[in-house]
């Protein structure tokens, strides 16, 4: 009876040794933390976590977990702070190594909150906007990749474009029309300091509802706009008396439909969502540089002033070529190419 009472307090023991040392185990892994301003399914968010998986599916000696502020799906100011409360608990709760922060909202409503945090390092991904906004340029444990918007391959686009008509514009206007959200604010003086050369740049409009954006969008060439550039619609309340939020599609849909002028997208969910074109900031970059620069920093023992920020220097083009032979433009075969070489060529029919 005593030895079999001994045999079950062994086995209780090794149980528990065995419990303390997977503890210890995985107290002594780096800890990495991915934290999106966004839901999983929106394209962008979608796309990064993609590059990401390129590094992160080789760490097996990382603990990493992943939080989704959700902040796309809506527009209050009061569920925007409690988001960034609920990101920075459970940051507080995880207590990460690095911290991987993606887009403009995770620096403002949490990030930035553990700048010169000792022991924790933050890495950005997706900012539009500039270090400073949120005390990245004098902080010594922050690092990472912005995200411009490729301005020098719409201009470039636009000048194709032209190059292939029969009368070409010398100088066509373009329009910058986006919504409000906090992201696009974060770029439109980087839009509207670009050096367009021949091609005008005639305005950046941010439209409070998509009654406004349609009533927006019918008055263009009385502006005289030859080209409408678009980013973000997901934060469009439909009108100014019902805040609902459009489906994505229904809003890029109605604008390729019935824009005056061709209408070039900076994102290429712009072209999932129905537009004919989109060239713009490739996620998967952003991804994979961001994971990147966490791995260098946990396995070098850097700060995150040791690795320089970058900018991106991908792009992706996106064609839907239904949308794009009823507008009757014509691209150099190599844009197809492009656009086929990373799916993101949408044949007609589909």
């Amino acid at each position: 009876m005593r030895g079999e009472r001994a045999n079950k307090l062994l086995g209780l023991l090794f149980i528990a040794g065995v419990m303390v040392a997977a503890v210890l185990f995985n107290m002594a892994k780096p800890r990495v933390m991915i934290l999106h301003s966004y839901h999983p399914d929106y394209p962008w968010t979608r796309d990064i976590n993609v590059g990401m998986h390129r590094v992160t599916d080789g760490w097996s000696g990382y603990a990493v977990t992943w939080h989704y502020m959700d902040t796309k799906k809506h527009t209050d100011q009061d569920w925007m702070r409690y988001a960034g409360i609920v990101a920075r608990r459970a940051i507080d709760r995880f207590d990460p190594d690095v911290l991987i922060a993606v887009d403009d909202l995770a620096q403002g409503l949490a990030a930035r909150h553990y700048v010169d945090q000792p022991g924790m390092s933050i890495v950005f991904a997706g900012v539009n906007g500039r270090a400073e906004h949120y005390g990245y340029d004098k902080a010594t444990n922050v690092t990472g990749i912005f995200e411009r918007k490729p301005l020098k391959a719409v201009k470039e686009l636009i000048q194709t474009l032209e190059e292939g008509k029969v009368k070409p514009n010398t100088s066509p206007g373009i329009l910058y029309l986006m919504d409000p959200s906090p992201s696009m604010a974060q770029d439109r003086e980087l839009v509207e300091d670009f050096e367009w050369g021949s091609i005008r740049f005639i305005d950046s409009i941010v439209a409070e509802s998509f009654v406004q954006w349609q009533q927006i969008v019918a008055d263009l060439q009385r502006r005289g706009v030859d080209y409408l550039m678009v980013a973000n619609y997901r934060k469009l309340p439909r009108s100014n008396v019902d805040p609902t939020l459009p489906p994505p599609g229904e809003i890029m849909r109605w604008t390729e439909d019935h824009s005056p002028v061709p209408v070039i997208g900076v994102n290429i969910f712009n072209v999932e969502d129905g537009g004919a074109i989109a060239i713009g900031a490739s996620p998967f970059e952003q991804g994979e540089v961001a994971a990147t620069m966490a791995e260098t920093l946990i396995e070098r023992g850097f700060e995150g002033r040791d690795i320089a920020m970058e900018t991106n220097r991908q792009y992706i083009v996106a064609i839907k070529e239904e949308a794009l032979r009823r507008r009757k433009l014509r691209l150099p075969q190599i844009y197809e190419t492009f656009a086929r070489t990373t799916s993101t060529y949408i044949e007609e029919g589909r």
